[in-house]
C-alpha cells in the first residue's frame, strides 16, 4: 500500500511513517522538506498519485480558536480534493478526546476538520486519542515565566504517541 502521511515528521507523526514502512507499505511524507506545502496546497496532487489511504496527524501551534479553524480548515480541504481527485479509498485522521465538547481555542479547529471530513466524499475515519505523553513536557515549557513553570491542574491519562501511531496504520490497512 501507498499510505500518505500528512503532518509526517511531527510528534505522531514520525511513528506513523515508521510503523507505516515496518508493515511493508510505502510512506509519503508530507512536508515543505519533501516539496509539499499543506496551507497551499503545493505538491499535493503528486504525492497522492497511487496513494491508496492518507492519515492525518497534521498539528498548529496556538491557543488561538481563529488561527486553529484556518489551519485545520485549509489542510483538511487540501487533503480531502487532492484526495478525491487522486482516488484515495480511505482518509484516516487524529483528533482528540473530547474535542467536539468543547470547541474552543485549539479545540475549534479539530472541531472544523471532523466536521469537513465527516461531510466529505472521501471514506474515513476517525480516531479520538487522549493527550500524549509527550503533552506534559509541551505544557512544562510552553508556560514558563523567567525561572517559574505554570502547570494547569488537570486529570489526565495520557497514551504512547507509538501506539497512536500503530492504531492510524491499523485504520488505514483496513
Amino acid at each position: 500500500m501507498k499510505i500518505v502521511v500528512a503532518g509526517g515528521t511531527g510528534t505522531v507523526g514520525r511513528h506513523v511513517a515508521d510503523v507505516v514502512r515496518e508493515r511493508g507499505h510505502t510512506a509519503v511524507v508530507l512536508s515543505r522538506a519533501t516539496g509539499t506545502d499543506l496551507v497551499s496546497g503545493k505538491g499535493m496532487a503528486r504525492a497522492l498519485e497511487e496513494a491508496n489511504a492518507v492519515i492525518d496527524v497534521t498539528s498548529v501551534k496556538t491557543q488561538s480558536a481563529k488561527a486553529s479553524v484556518a489551519f485545520f480548515s485549509t489542510v483538511t480541504r487540501n487533503l480531502l480534493n487532492a484526495g478525491r481527485a487522486a482516488g484515495v479509498h480511505h482518509h484516516v485522521a487524529l483528533s482528540i478526546v473530547g474535542s467536539n465538547l468543547a470547541p474552543y481555542g485549539y479545540y475549534a479547529g479539530k472541531a472544523a476538520q471532523e466536521h469537513l471530513i465527516s461531510n466529505g466524499n472521501v471514506p474515513w475515519t476517525m480516531l479520538r486519542a487522549t493527550q500524549f505523553h509527550e503533552f506534559a513536557q509541551q505544557i512544562f515549557r510552553r508556560f514558563t515565566v523567567g525561572p517559574i513553570h505554570v502547570i494547569p491542574v488537570m486529570k489526565c491519562q495520557p497514551v504512547a504517541a507509538r501506539e497512536v501511531a500503530e492504531r492510524l496504520v491499523t485504520l488505514a490497512e483496513g
